[in-house]
């Protein structure tokens, strides 16, 4: 009788122990997240945009795309090779971050669209294609390459890891949840149901908190997934142990 797999939700504790290698560079970036974040209001104010529940994630994006583009994908580089014991990351990692993040651009327009569409498509690319960033940031392979191994490796070993993911996504909710209901009772509001201005998202203390403490669940999230593709990578690379 075959032995059952073990899980995978092993990654979510290895997310935080990855973080807990570099604890002040963990709080570095989370205090540059909630700074990033804060942008969006301060773009809204320059661009003259009044509160609108559909320009608010656009100009969010905006401020946040150093975070999501360079220093994210810097930070899982790093904690990457020192488990590899990779000295040279530093330059590798300058010669692969803009074609990653290019290749996740173009792999999110895509799961978009699939999304608008009929839902299950954009679900189908998520799943078998959203390692390939990860694949040609940390191991170098060209676009159509990590696109093919996130496919195969996903087709193989997809219950456990979207298990996982599944796992991530509560943690995440819960998190939500119980921000939105801390944020309704510490900021004053006329209309419960108007968006709050940008003004009063840049000066009211609850919005930086919230900032920080989401800056820090991103890079846990960050981190997780990063223990989550290398569970995956030694499965693929193992098949006699998957």
């Amino acid at each position: 009788m075959r032995t059952p797999l073990p899980s995978h939700l092993g990654a979510l504790r290895e997310g935080v122990s990855l973080l807990r290698r570099h604890p002040w560079q963990f709080l570095g970036l989370a205090f540059l997240a909630m700074a990033l974040a804060q942008l969006g209001p301060a773009l809204e104010l320059a661009a003259g945009a009044g509160p609108n529940p559909l320009l608010q994630p656009i100009f969010g994006f905006a401020g946040l795309l150093p975070l999501e583009m360079y220093f994210i994908p810097r930070f899982q580089a790093q904690l990457d090779a020192e488990s590899r014991n990779t000295a040279a990351w530093r330059e590798t990692f300058d010669q692969r971050w803009l074609p990653t993040f290019l290749a996740r651009i173009g792999i999110s327009m895509a799961i978009g669209i699939g999304v608008l569409l009929f839902i299950i498509p954009g679900i189908v690319i998520m799943t078998l294609f959203g390692w390939a960033p990860l694949r040609m940031l940390l191991r170098g392979d060209g676009f159509l390459p990590a696109l093919k191994w996130s496919q195969t490796a996903m087709a193989r070993h997809w219950p456990r890891i979207v298990q996982a993911v599944l796992a991530m996504m509560l943690v995440a909710l819960v998190y939500q949840g119980i921000s939105i209901w801390a944020m309704e009772r510490l900021v004053p509001s006329a209309d419960p149901n108007s968006v709050p201005g940008a003004l009063l998202r840049l000066k009211h203390p609850a919005f930086w908190a919230f900032n920080l403490t989401s800056g820090m669940l991103n890079l846990w999230l960050s981190c997780a997934l990063l223990a989550l593709f290398r569970r995956l990578e030694a499965q693929v690379d193992s098949p006699s142990e998957a």
